[in-house]
């Protein structure tokens, strides 16, 4: 029998129970092993159902229990996913394809409406089965896929914020928008 997304959303959900014990290195070396074993599946679109995405066109719900979300979307080469926040953690990782993938921590003191400052926290280019893990203070992150046909997975615990920010970083500003999905 294969490895299911159900059994795979229970690794997550024990991995993410060692983020309170062994931090976020505990987390991500938890999720190694499950990651490797659902992007192994070819047939994850099967089960998919259809989800409104909120920084892509197509978005699908490989799993939701109230609380865990696992969506599988197509990532788009451009325009990149403007750097945005969430408010939870989430983690995204390659399905297929390459993500070129940035994670950012506001810097300033949020006194200026408007107004934001952001540091580079950690950039790196992924792959199948690679991943990355945005969290508060630094749940920040812009992407955009380096190949036609790329699809990551976001996994998170909870509803995103209602409000969110999506940042410009040449201008130093920010703008709020309402998401479509909160999950």
């Amino acid at each position: 029998m294969s490895y299911t997304v159900h059994q795979f959303a229970g690794d997550v959900a024990a991995a993410a129970k060692k983020i309170e014990i062994g931090g976020i290195q505990a987390f991500r070396a938890a999720l190694n092993d499950p990651v490797r074993q659902i992007v192994a599946r070819a047939d994850l679109f099967e089960n998919a159902m259809p989800r409104a995405g909120n920084n892509v066109a197509e978005s699908w719900f490989l799993y939701f229990d109230g609380d865990m979300s696992i969506v599988l979307f197509k990532v788009p080469q451009a325009p990149a996913v403007q750097p945005h926040d969430h408010g939870i953690w989430e983690t995204l990782f390659v399905y297929r394809g390459k993500i070129r993938h940035t994670v950012y921590q506001r810097v300033d003191d949020g006194s200026q409406p408007g107004r934001a400052q952001l540091m580079e926290v950690d950039s790196a280019l992924l792959g199948q089965g690679e991943f990355a893990l945005v969290a508060p203070p630094k749940d920040i992150h812009g992407f955009h896929a380096m190949e036609d046909n790329t699809y990551g997975i976001t996994v998170s615990m909870g509803a995103y914020k209602p409000e969110r920010l999506y940042f410009d970083l040449s201008a130093g500003s920010y703008e709020v928008r309402r998401p479509r999905a909160l999950r």
